[in-house]
């Protein structure tokens, strides 16, 4: 009964682990693929490992100290998550292979280490530190990426003065489906390695061929006992031994360190909204800003709505809406996004445009605004010859010329139209040639009318186009001229 509670408190204390360390840091999964690395600080509670009993040291408290000192080293690295498999253990409690290799087959871990230190037999004085790996050849990461990253530890540890024993594997020498893994190969010896790469502990496992398994890597440091314990007896030097594990891992994978990378890139805006031909520049903050390289590359979704320059600079090109899009130099796992909106507000009127209308006529000068959220307010040059109302309605007073000035509030913009009033005498006729009546634009008038009736009731609009015949009694002469709104 006591073992059972045990086991299950061990399992809690798992599960606890398993989500202060991965829970609490999910939010990030979102935005940035974050690298997840378990170590497992070998034995722990009533498992002492190896003993020196001359020096006093046990496996446990140093596999801890190192795996501490390693999750410290590693936790100063970008895009780095630390998952313990265990921070310390009860003297009473056991952790059982099968649950430290489930952390990381749990949590789809991207490394597993394992710490531990070697014992040697009785009466024998060996040294050295050796590292195993998974046999299996299925996939590049399990022996091939694992024997990398374990020369580069070894390496490191010789730069200490271990002798290098080199990487090896070891294979399960029982028989059965439990031994094998899922493609018939023989499992490895190591059952926190072989738990990790199957997936359980009962039979052939889940399929590893597929890159489901763990990279597993067990590291014996250097043996407890002998002419190695110069390497163990003080925290100081057990730290130098984490430091060489860690900067194997930062060396085969590129890692750098937070302070120099950007982690966080904030426009100044998330939208924005632009006429066509305008011009605007985008701020931002990098964090943190100790970042080595603050550099920012630009790009857009559509540069025919909006183009944007290696400085930040937006160009309104045509209507519509685009994506800038601002990614790090240094890490284009962070970027950030604006929403350009793009108008053309000169959609019905072209800016210097000119027209003609007929004295005592009206047009409609401005339908559309084409300006999202904008007011447009009129004004006219010489309100003797035009008259213009807040909807852009013209009038035309009298003969001669003015300008209707069209001022777009919101983006300071002006359109500015030339507009001729034309007069015609009492005894002109005007004939209406294939006219329509539509919405009343034209209606109630005679084939042939009277040109002062006529400019106090129509409204010259669209393609209307007015053909002015004057003729004499006489009939000596036919004067024709034709009068548009484009």
């Amino acid at each position: 009964m006591k073992s059972k509670i045990l086991k299950l408190l061990s399992i809690l204390l798992i599960i606890l682990i398993t989500y202060i360390t991965f829970g609490f840091n999910a939010s990030n999964a979102e935005t940035v693929k974050t690298m997840k690395i378990v170590i497992d600080p070998g034995h722990g509670g009533h498992e002492t490992g190896a003993i020196n009993y001359s020096d006093g040291i046990m496996e446990k408290d140093i596999n801890l100290k190192t795996a501490r000192y390693l999750r410290d080293y590693l936790q100063d690295y970008y895009g780095i998550q630390i998952i313990m498999t265990h921070d310390g253990l009860d003297s009473n409690t056991e952790m059982s292979i099968v649950d430290r290799g489930m952390v990381a087959r749990n949590n789809n871990a991207d490394l597993l280490l394992c710490l531990h230190y070697n014992a040697a037999s009785a009466g024998n004085s060996w040294n050295g530190a050796e590292v195993y790996v998974t046999a299996n050849k299925s996939c590049y990461k399990y022996n091939q990426e694992s024997t990398e990253i374990g020369n580069l530890i070894l390496r490191n540890l010789s730069n200490l003065g271990l002798y290098n024993i080199g990487v090896k594997t070891r294979l399960c020498q029982d028989t059965g489906p439990k031994w094998e893994y899922c493609d018939g190969s023989k499992a490895d010896y190591y059952g926190i390695i072989r738990y990790a790469m199957k997936g359980n502990a009962e039979d052939r496992g889940l399929d590893i061929t597929s890159g489901a398994g763990i990279t597993s890597i067990l590291i014996e440091h250097c043996f407890i006992s002998g002419s190695d314990v110069q390497f163990i007896n003080t925290d100081a030097k057990l730290q130098k031994l984490a430091q060489a594990d860690g900067q194997a891992i930062v060396e085969h994978y590129g890692l750098k360190l937070k302070k120099d990378v950007v982690a966080e890139l904030i426009l100044d805006k998330t939208s924005v909204d632009m006429i066509v031909g305008d011009k605007t520049k985008i701020d931002y903050t990098i964090n943190p800003s100790t970042a080595t390289n603050k550099k920012i590359n630009w790009a857009t979704s559509n540069s025919k709505i909006a183009t944007v320059d290696s400085n930040g600079n937006i160009t309104a090109v045509g209507a519509g809406t685009a994506t800038i899009t601002a990614i790090a130099d240094g890490n284009d796992k962070v970027s950030s996004k604006i929403e350009v909106t793009v108008v053309d507000p000169y959609v019905t009127i072209q800016n210097g445009e000119k027209a003609s209308m007929i004295e005592g006529s009206k047009m409609q000068l401005f339908t559309d605004t084409g300006v999202l959220d904008s007011k447009v307010t009129f004004k006219s040059s010489d309100e003797n010859i035009l008259k213009v109302d807040s909807n852009g309605l013209v009038t035309g007073v009298k003969e001669g010329t003015a300008k209707i000035t069209a001022t777009y509030e919101k983006y300071k913009k002006t359109a500015t139209i030339e507009i001729t009033v034309n007069k015609l005498s009492e005894d002109e006729t005007i004939k209406i040639e294939n006219y329509k009546e539509t919405n009343g634009v034209i209606s109630n008038f005679e084939r042939e009318t009277k040109t002062t009736e006529f400019a106090k009731h129509i409204k010259v609009t669209g393609n209307l186009k007015v053909k002015v015949d004057t003729e004499n009694f006489a009939g000596k002469r036919n004067n024709c001229r034709s009068l548009q709104r484009r």
